[in-house]
C-alpha cells in the first residue's frame, strides 16, 4: 500500500488561479495544472530567493521532496510557456500556515502560530451550510441556510438556523465565467457575493460544507474563517467527528 502524501505547508492560496495565452480561444488550448504546493515552492525559491533547505523547512517537507515539487512546477511552467498552454492552479496535498491540518491523508499536525482559525474545538462556533437544517449541502454557494453550532468546553451547547444569501440572491454568474475557462469565484462580483454570504456568520470560526469553489474558500480565509470539506451528510454526525478530530478535510472537493 503506498505511503500517504504528507501535507505541504503553504502561506497563502493564490488569488489568481488561471492564465492563458492572449488571442487564442480557450477551447483550442491545452491546460497545465499546477498544484498550490508547486506554486508555493516557486514562490519561496524564485521570488523570496531562499536556500533550498529553508524552503523545505517552510513547507514542512524534506529537501528531496521539496526539490521534486520545485522541478515538477518548473517543468509544467516551461511546458505552458513554450507550447502555448493555459495554466490552472488548483489542488494539492496542503495545509495552511497558522491553522490545524485535518486532511484526507490523516495528517493532524498543528503549524506554528495561533490565530482565530486555531482556537481549538473547546469554545467556538461552526457554520454548516444546509438547505434543511439536518444535512450538509454539497455546494457552499447554493445553500439557503447556515446551521450554526455553538461548542463550549468541547460540547455542543446551542444550535440555530440562520438565513444565507446564495448565488440566486447574490447574483453570481459562475456559468459565464466558467465558459471562459477561469475558475469561478475570483472576480469583483464574486468577492462581493461572498462577502454577502459571510455577513451572517462573522461570529463563527469555521465553515463546514460538502463542496466549495476556490474563490469562496479564499474569501472565507481572508475573513478569518477556516474551511472544512466533508462527505459526511448528517450535520450532527459531522460536528461530533470534528470535535473528536476525526473529520477528514477533503480538499479535492474544492473546485
Amino acid at each position: 500500500m503506498p505511503r500517504p502524501i504528507k501535507c505541504r505547508r503553504v502561506s497563502t492560496i493564490p488569488g489568481t488561479v488561471y492564465f492563458k495565452p492572449a488571442g487564442i480561444p480557450l477551447v483550442e488550448l491545452e491546460e497545465v495544472v499546477l498544484t498550490v504546493d508547486e506554486i508555493e515552492a516557486i514562490r519561496l525559491k524564485d521570488i523570496d530567493d531562499l536556500e533550498q533547505g529553508h524552503c523545505a523547512a517552510k513547507m514542512d517537507i524534506s529537501r528531496a521532496t521539496y526539490q521534486r515539487v520545485l522541478e515538477s512546477a518548473r517543468r509544467k511552467l516551461a511546458d505552458a510557456l513554450l507550447n502555448g498552454k493555459a495554466i490552472k492552479i488548483q489542488g494539492g496535498a496542503i495545509k495552511l500556515a497558522n491553522v490545524n491540518c485535518k486532511c484526507i491523508n490523516g495528517c493532524e499536525a498543528t503549524t506554528e502560530g495561533n490565530n482565530k482559525n486555531n482556537i481549538g474545538v473547546n469554545n467556538m462556533k461552526i457554520a454548516i451550510v444546509t438547505d434543511d437544517g439536518q444535512s450538509i449541502c454539497q455546494h457552499f454557494g447554493r445553500a439557503g441556510f447556515y446551521s450554526v453550532v455553538t461548542i463550549e468546553n468541547g460540547r455542543v451547547t446551542g444550535k440555530e438556523l440562520r438565513p444565507k444569501a446564495g448565488h440566486h440572491v447574490a447574483g453570481m454568474q459562475h456559468e459565464s465565467q466558467e465558459s471562459q475557462g477561469a475558475q469561478h469565484g475570483f472576480d469583483a462580483n464574486a468577492r462581493a457575493s461572498h462577502a454577502g454570504m459571510m455577513a451572517n456568520i462573522t461570529d463563527c470560526q469555521l465553515v463546514i460544507a460538502g463542496g466549495m469553489g476556490w474563490g469562496a474558500q479564499v474569501s472565507l480565509k481572508q475573513a478569518g474563517i477556516a474551511v472544512h470539506m466533508t462527505d459526511v451528510v448528517n450535520i450532527d454526525e459531522a460536528v461530533q467527528l470534528y470535535i473528536q478530530g476525526k473529520l477528514p478535510n477533503l480538499q479535492e472537493r474544492l473546485h
